[in-house]
């Protein structure tokens, strides 16, 4: 597929142009307000990891913006990219940090995550979903972990985290579909709510007992 070639995939978009999703783009700016929040509240307690992790939720909302005023596939695959990026990382150090695991065995269950993540994008299909069966795996390795960490806190923001999220989907989701009643579409809500979900991971991470080492 031409890298360059215009897509028109959601229900703001009604002409090409820069412009032509203002509540799509604008949006994208609640990502870089989480990553900030985050940033300065717990200046101190961002390990190297964490760091990374804050990054890439800034970028999130750099990746979505960019696509949503050019609308091409590669800026697709942009805004793609830094999300999986974070959610390899996040489940990563969840594992490590949050129940114990060691790395390699968390870098296993990462690899899975992303296997079955590829196999329900493939073989789910069902048109009401508009495209979020991608996100399926990801929203199941959340609940997951919502039963593995042992820490009342983290497993509280966590908990958060996995319910707002199917919120995220089901906003994806019906953006098209209520597009003749709606003609802003929901896929801004998408933006607003996931910026929320990760900024709750990251709460769930900074929320080890005190005294824990990092590891």
């Amino acid at each position: 597929m031409n890298g360059s070639a215009p897509l028109d995939l959601y229900c703001e978009r009604l002409g090409a142009g820069l412009a032509a999703e203002p509540l799509n783009a604008l949006t994208n700016l609640a990502f870089l307000v989480a990553a900030l929040h985050v940033a300065r509240r717990f200046r101190g307690q961002l390990d190297g990891d964490l760091r990374v992790l804050v990054i890439l939720l800034g970028l999130i909302g750099v990746g979505s913006l960019v696509f949503h005023t050019v609308a091409t596939v590669w800026a697709s695959v942009l805004d793609v990219a830094f999300i999986a990026l974070y959610v390899v990382l996040f489940i990563h150090r969840a594992l490590v940090r949050l129940a114990g695991w060691p790395a390699g065995r968390a870098l296993g269950a990462v690899m899975t995550t992303i296997a079955l993540s590829t196999l329900l994008a493939m073989t789910v299909r069902v048109p009401a979903l508009n495209g979020s069966q991608l996100y399926l795996g990801p929203w199941l390795a959340l609940l997951v972990l919502t039963l593995l960490v042992p820490t009342a806190a983290s497993r509280r923001w966590l908990r958060w985290a996995c319910a707002l999220f199917a919120l995220s989907m089901a906003l994806r989701s019906v953006d098209l579909a209520l597009c003749p009643v709606w003609p802003l579409g929901t896929h801004f809500g998408w933006h607003l709510n996931n910026a929320l979900v990760l900024w709750c991971t990251l709460r769930a991470l900074l929320a080890r007992p005190a005294g824990r080492p990092a590891p």
